[in-house]
């Protein structure tokens, strides 16, 4: 699996390194990380929830049928989801980086709307490939961007690995160093391996806003 780190700098865009100053090449994907105040105050609300507060049903745990290969495709996502409360940190703290990267790459036309769960993956936990562009949950808007960062020290747990699928059609792992935020187009496609030991909590959200015309 190739892992990369995220460039914010302009591309060359021809052969003999040269590029176009009137062309903005866009990646797809940005690396940021977290605050060390921002990691704390995350990992405080995190050690409040009990088991309780995690929904694990039809919801989090499906098989898919693959009309391609014509086949079912078992435990397509298993996971523990926990909703945050619209005004408690994880909201804030997703919406800076949601804020921060689209207005400093992006530039897209955004709401006010997002969608926030935090996820825990336990041994077997996965979500195989799958984009999440398509309609929110407010009537009239649909998922831009979408995030990902990650809450687990990766020496406690194997798996788990975050893959999308850039512009070039190249498989790319997400950096798994504690603390890493990723925002993403939301029309990449995307995967979080299964955990093979330990356990990976991450805060995942999108951003909407106006179809795009």
């Amino acid at each position: 699996m190739e892992t990369t780190q995220i460039e914010t700098k302009t591309r060359k865009l021809h052969s003999d390194g040269t590029y176009d100053p009137n062309h903005e090449f866009i990646q797809p994907y940005y690396l940021e990380t977290l605050q060390k105040k921002e990691y704390q105050e995350i990992q405080e609300y995190i050690s409040n929830l009990s088991d309780s507060d995690y929904k694990f049903n039809e919801r989090t745990e499906f098989s898919h049928y693959d009309g391609y290969e014509d086949k079912t495709i078992e435990k397509y996502r298993s996971c523990k989801i926990h909703y945050p409360k619209e005004r408690t940190i994880l909201p804030c703290i997703g919406r800076h980086y949601f804020h921060y990267l689209n207005k400093k790459f992006w530039k897209y036309d955004l709401e006010d709307v997002f969608e926030f769960q935090l996820i825990k993956y336990d041994i077997g936990g996965n979500y195989n490939w799958h984009c999440d562009y398509g309609t929110a949950e407010r009537p009239g808007l649909i998922r831009k961007l979408s995030m990902s960062i990650q809450l687990t020290p990766p020496e406690e747990y194997h798996g788990g690995e975050l893959q999308v699928v850039d512009y070039g059609n190249r498989t790319i792992t997400i950096p798994t160093h504690l603390g890493t935020v990723v925002v993403f187009d939301s029309k990449l496609p995307h995967k979080v391996w299964p955990v093979a030991w330990g356990q990976r909590i991450s805060l995942v959200g999108w951003a909407n806003g106006p179809r795009f015309r």
